[in-house]
């Protein structure tokens, strides 16, 4: 079995390669959001652990693990990070963020009630 180091990785490699499939075909960095890798990133999520069950700790215990692989990190003049796996690794964290937040119990209900009621 594949540690949470080692699986956050393969996330970060697939989001990035349908980040650069994109770009092959045409799309506009500025036009991606993170939404658009969370199929990508949840079959290749899907291939090694069970989640449909976990809760925010187990988000952020998979976000937090980033021990296995040392991401080149490179940063342009606005300090934006350009290394080469920098958009998988935006997408990633994106996706954990906000799959941590939908699990923290009350988070939906909280979303629901600004979503109407604003504030």
């Amino acid at each position: 079995m594949k540690t949470l180091s080692e699986i956050r990785h393969l996330l970060v490699i697939a989001a990035q390669e349908e980040y650069d499939r994109r770009i092959d075909r045409g799309i506009h960095p500025y036009s991606m959001a993170s939404y658009h890798f969370t199929s990508v990133i949840d079959k290749e999520l899907a291939k090694h652990v069970d989640y449909k069950e976990w809760k925010a700790g187990n988000w952020r215990s998979l976000q937090k693990a980033n021990d296995f692989y040392e991401y080149e990190i490179i940063f342009d003049e606005y300090k934006q990070n350009k290394g080469p796996l920098s958009s998988g690794l935006w997408a990633v964290s994106a996706y954990l963020n906000s799959a941590q937040a939908w699990a923290t119990p009350g988070f939906a209900e909280a979303y629901q009630y600004h979503s109407v009621y604003g504030g």
